[in-house]
């Protein structure tokens, strides 16, 4: 299989992994070299099988997938992680949490844990586990998010004179970001960094399900006020 992507899915319904596995099977650069029922059964596979993406679920007995991920890009920064993640709040909020330690994007699974009709984002799922080996060749995702997490924000005191000292500005241009796969968590990255002086209103354009976006929004105004940009 020379040539071709490396997959492990990772979920504890073997139904999912069935159907995880045909959908990634149907093109001919990806190849699945090995299915895990939990996260700790991921590690183990991780470590025999050396795969390039992993689809991980997040909900699973022994060993969940958040716990999983983190273990796995401590030892093989240079894996992509893809979250299969349900639609519902939580698993909105565990989603993102992924997505700041390191995870690439997401799949959201159309109708729960076990979706009989998860065929229905099978080209979603192909084109992000492409998209994630690309993007995690390229540079390393957890360093990234290493860099995020390491850089202190300046303190709060100073962050509060800033602001009091600053004019108010007549808000004139207007920042239009486009993003797609890999967006959330950049996102998560780019925003905080932008200076509060910028003088300009953000518009932000993100294909999400509607189930997850009040949760982004949260994960979104938590990043900019812990780098002191709140609002």
């Amino acid at each position: 299989m020379i040539g071709k992507i490396k997959v492990l899915i990772v979920d504890d319904s073997a139904l999912m992994r069935k159907a995880l596995k045909e959908i990634i099977m149907t093109d001919p650069g990806l190849d699945v070299v090995g299915t895990a029922r939990d996260g700790s059964d991921a590690i183990q596979k991780v470590h025999e099988l050396k795969p390039d993406v992993i689809t991980m679920d997040i909900n699973m007995p022994v060993m969940d997938g958040l716990t999983a991920m983190q273990y796995i890009l401590d030892a093989y920064p240079k894996i992509a992680v893809l979250m299969v993640s349900s639609l519902t709040e939580e698993g909105a909020l565990t989603t993102f949490e992924a997505l700041e330690l390191g995870a690439f994007d997401y799949v959201a699974k159309p109708s729960g844990t076990v979706s009989t009709d998860i065929y229905r984002v099978g080209r979603e799922i192909i084109q992000k586990v492409k998209l994630a080996y690309k993007n995690v060749n390229g540079q390393s995702i957890r360093a990234r998010a290493e860099r995020r997490s390491t850089t202190p924000p300046p303190p709060k005191a100073e962050r509060r004179k800033q602001s009091e000292v600053m004019p108010t500005k007549k808000v004139t241009k207007v920042v239009v970001i486009g993003i797609s796969t890999g967006g959330p968590g950049t996102l998560m990255e780019v925003l905080p960094m932008l200076p509060e002086d910028l003088g300009a209103a953000v518009v932000i354009i993100q294909h999400m399900p509607p189930a997850f976006t009040a949760s982004f929004a949260k994960r979104l105004d938590a990043c900019q006020s812990d780098s002191g940009q709140g609002g």
